[in-house]
């Protein structure tokens, strides 16, 4: 059965093309990759856009460690497509 189509930001592709590269990634990593000053503000940008895609099924949480390691869930195809 074929995926619904998902819209993402730009905020969040950046995001997933983080993912896609790495595989897996902690907030923080994305948010150093992002934003290389981390200001706290920034730490919370990059938790908020990652909820927002775990909410559109476009990443998961794994939640077994600490701190939680994101992967993605969605294939760069699958986003375009």
């Amino acid at each position: 059965m074929a995926r619904k189509p998902v819209d993402v930001t730009d905020a969040e592709l950046s995001i997933l093309q983080l993912l896609w590269g790495r595989g897996e990634a902690t907030v923080r990593d994305l948010t150093h990759s992002l934003y290389p000053k981390q200001s706290p503000s920034d730490l919370a940008t990059v938790q908020k856009l990652l909820k927002r895609l775990e909410e559109k099924h476009c990443v998961q949480r794994d939640r077994s460690q600490w701190p939680h390691v994101f992967r993605p869930s969605i294939q760069r195809g699958e986003l375009i497509g």
